[in-house]
């Protein structure tokens, strides 16, 4: 979910790369060392860096600048879904289980409508999860392994399945948030240069780009601060963000189910193959 620091990281993260458009390894726009961070600045700090010409441009939430956008409960929707790694195929009375073992799966024979489960473990091979699944099924009737194949005679229905774990989201709370984007240096020109290129940059950005969204991104107002006296030029800049807050859930693909299947469907050797919509 993206929270307040996702934000701020988001701004510094883009700050950084205006007074840096080479990188960081090498001269920023001014020449000069710039940090950029989130947090206001440690003055004592602040002050010896200018005195050494490294300028600051510090990312800060102004909390009187906050307002809920919106509090409706969006449905759930997949974030990232399961990356199943196996596969099974039946071809009459015959299963193979195919592909290779990744955790966490599933795999599941559905057989004359009763249901076999087993879950993969991290040290199975494909031979070894058939020997299971024949196991399992064996309780009831006979069944078979060689290798990764399972044999089940006598049955007139077969489905298997592969289901494995993704995860879900849904919004809970979208909200606004304006922050401070303060540039401070030791002259009225590093710092006009630095503000004047970041703000050019950020007034043309629509979405900002949050690890699991986006957020949108306008401009507020700026204002000049200037004290001479101890060597300190300031320009702030307000930017309002409106970003979502967003729940995460572990989500268990289905791979069981009850179908509606007459055993005797069955025709000519053919055993139909029925997978679940994922």
């Amino acid at each position: 979910m993206a929270d307040l620091s996702d934000v701020s990281n988001a701004v510094v993260t883009l700050v950084t790369g205006v007074v840096y458009p080479n990188g960081a390894s090498q001269p920023s726009i001014t020449a000069n060392p710039v940090v950029v961070y989130s947090g206001w600045p440690n003055m004592t700090q602040l002050k010896t860096d200018l005195q050494a010409n490294k300028a600051h441009v510090s990312i800060f939430p102004i909390t009187s600048h906050q307002r809920h956008a919106n509090t409706a409960f969006s449905d759930w929707t997949v974030a990232t879904p399961p990356a199943n790694t196996l596969a099974l195929s039946v071809t009459a009375q015959t299963v193979m289980v195919n592909g290779t073992v990744s955790t966490p799966q599933n795999v599941v024979l559905l057989v004359d409508g009763r249901a076999y489960a087993y879950a993969v473990q991290a040290s199975d091979t494909p031979a070894s999860i058939a020997t299971a699944l024949a196991a399992l099924v064996a309780v009831d009737r006979p069944a078979t392994a060689a290798g990764s194949s399972i044999t089940i005679p006598n049955a007139t229905y077969i489905s298997p399945r592969v289901g494995g774990i993704g995860t879900v989201q849904r919004e809970t709370r979208r909200q606004e948030r304006t922050f401070l984007i303060s540039t401070w240096a030791n002259g009225a020109a590093p710092r006009d240069l630095i503000a004047g290129k970041v703000d050019a940059v950020l007034s043309g950005i629509v979405r900002l780009t949050l690890p699991d969204q986006s957020a949108a991104l306008r401009y507020k107002r700026g204002h000049q601060h200037d004290d001479p006296a101890n060597g300190i030029y300031r320009r702030d800049l307000r930017y309002a963000v409106e970003y979502a807050t967003i729940v995460t859930d572990t989500a268990y693909q289905i791979a069981t189910g009850v179908e509606n299947v007459n055993a005797g469907a069955a025709m000519d050797g053919q055993f139909p193959v029925r997978t679940l919509v994922q």
